[in-house]
């Protein structure tokens, strides 16, 4: 018999503790292997057939009806997921006489100065995904589908537009974005890139815009030892004591196998929350620091008393947006005089302006390519369709090898694409409302902290609209653009 609303619930929240808590033990060094599949046994009842389809009546909340979904499909791709997640943690790619592991490909080509050197690591990665990753990736896609059609469903879209998913209107928003930030982006990305890497736009691979986005000459301003001190500060200052919170953990040690970036854990929310750190200096260690905790305070402000859907599912653009609204303020003018004591404060301030429209552009494109791969399009034409949309939005010359493993499951790049809007929006809200140096306000702190009592229960653009009368708007960051870039 399927399970009813209380006993899901109840399920549901043992069950997301215990793959995240997996996650983490992972990610963070701590077991060398993911093994999640004993735990998708374990809670096998809430992701069965069975119940998947006993809840698309709408007796159950939606959020609960797209988790069953959800966990039917992961159930039965757990051991290829196990697959790849352990060839990701034990592959390597041969370059210059060592086994440089896969996983830190990303960092050494951000620091590798010389070009030819760069490109030669990144063909190299690329050999490795296609020979290592991409069969079982091919294989997990294909087999996505089926269980998609166990479901009634016919592609992995129709299925998320029955949770209210809308990515076909916001693939027209994105559109009218990427027209209207045209010329200035590759105007504007192909002066960066003979300034900082000596290459031309149309000359530019992902292991040029890897090394630009590094910025080594900025590194004296973002000093490795005072990147969790400047965190510290800056909650403090909105009346957050970050050591204070016990249930949020800081795992700041560095272990062999620990993820090189930082990433949150949201074990319990709010009663267990993990902000996982290994910093290694420069402004991007500092960008992925602040985003993961504003994740972090999110959840560990979340309202104890909601229902489980509305603390660990709901909307993502939510969550992405806060954790946005953190990440940005490493770029802001005042918040780098008052914490970093930073020199070149507008070159860097345009420079990250360029990042992110590059960033969102590439979102935007992989937003298009999603909606052909999950709307049922050959898995054979789909590595072309991937190269040719990112190329077509970025300049860049993206490899084929990469078309299924640059994929956000579950269309959470509409979460991360909606997030910029809303972060763009809400960040000029509590400047209007509080001043340029809101995040220094005990007030701006209180307004956030009423906001991440809501937890999920409340999406983006309704959140958006009670906070400020808006409505989400991708003219906003074209604005933006145009503003800083101009």
């Amino acid at each position: 018999m399927p399970l009813d609303v209380t006993t899901y619930r109840e399920q549901l929240e043992q069950m997301t503790a215990d793959v995240l808590e997996e996650q983490y033990q992972h990610m963070a060094g701590h077991k060398p292997t993911l093994d999640v599949s004993p735990i998708y046994e374990r809670y096998a009842e809430l992701g069965t057939l069975e119940q998947a389809r006993a809840m698309a009546g709408g007796a159950f909340p939606t959020e609960l009806h797209r988790h069953s979904c959800e966990t039917y499909v992961a159930g039965g791709l757990k051991d290829l997921t196990e697959q790849v997640a352990n060839a990701e943690a034990t592959l390597t790619v041969r370059f210059d006489g060592e086994d440089v592991p896969y996983r830190a490909v990303r960092s050494r080509l951000m620091n590798e100065p010389d070009r030819s050197r760069r490109l030669d690591l990144h063909r190299r990665r690329c050999e490795v995904t296609e020979r290592d990753l991409n069969p079982l990736l091919r294989e997990a896609a294909e087999r996505e589908r089926e269980l998609v059609r166990d479901l009634d469903a016919t592609t992995v879209l129709e299925l998320y537009q029955r949770f209210g998913y809308d990515p076909g209107t916001l693939h027209v928003a994105t559109s009218a974005f990427l027209a209207d930030t045209e010329d200035l982006y590759r105007e504007r990305m192909d002066e960066e890139l003979r300034r900082r890497v000596g290459v031309s736009l149309d000359e530019a691979t992902p292991a040029d815009t890897n090394r630009m986005l590094r910025a080594p000459e900025f590194d004296p301003g973002f000093a490795t030892e005072r990147a969790v001190p400047a965190l510290r500060a800056t909650l403090a200052e909105l009346g957050i004591e970050l050591d204070a919170q016990r249930n949020v953990v800081l795992d700041v040690d560095e272990r062999p196998g620990k993820v090189p970036r930082a990433f949150c854990a949201p074990v319990r929310v709010p009663g267990r929350v993990v902000l996982v750190i290994l910093p290694h200096g420069g402004q991007d260690d500092y960008r992925a620091l602040f985003h993961e905790a504003g994740h972090t305070e999110h959840f560990a402000c979340t309202n104890p008393e909601l229902p489980a859907e509305d603390r660990l599912l709901g909307d993502n653009a939510v969550t992405e947006g806060f954790a946005f609204l953190f990440e940005h303020l490493t770029s802001r003018r005042e918040w780098l005089r008052s914490r970093l004591d930073f020199g070149p404060i507008e070159d860097f301030v345009r420079f990250q302006a360029l990042m992110k429209l590059f960033i969102i552009r590439r979102y935007a494109a992989k937003l298009a390519y999603e909606l052909e791969l999950n709307g049922g399009g050959s898995l054979d034409e789909m590595g072309g369709r991937y190269a040719q949309l990112l190329g077509d939005a970025t300049g860049i010359a993206y490899p084929v090898a990469d078309h299924l493993e640059d994929v956000d499951g579950g269309f959470y790049c509409t979460c991360y694409l909606r997030a910029w809007a809303f972060e763009a929006q809400l960040g000029d809200h509590l400047r209007d409302r509080f001043g340029v140096d809101w995040f220094r306000r005990r007030q701006a702190g209180s307004l956030l902290r009423e906001l991440w009592e809501l937890g999920q229960s409340v999406d983006a653009d309704a959140l958006l609209r009670d906070v400020t009368g808006q409505t989400l708007s991708f003219g906003v960051l074209a604005d933006e653009a145009h503003a800083a870039l101009a």
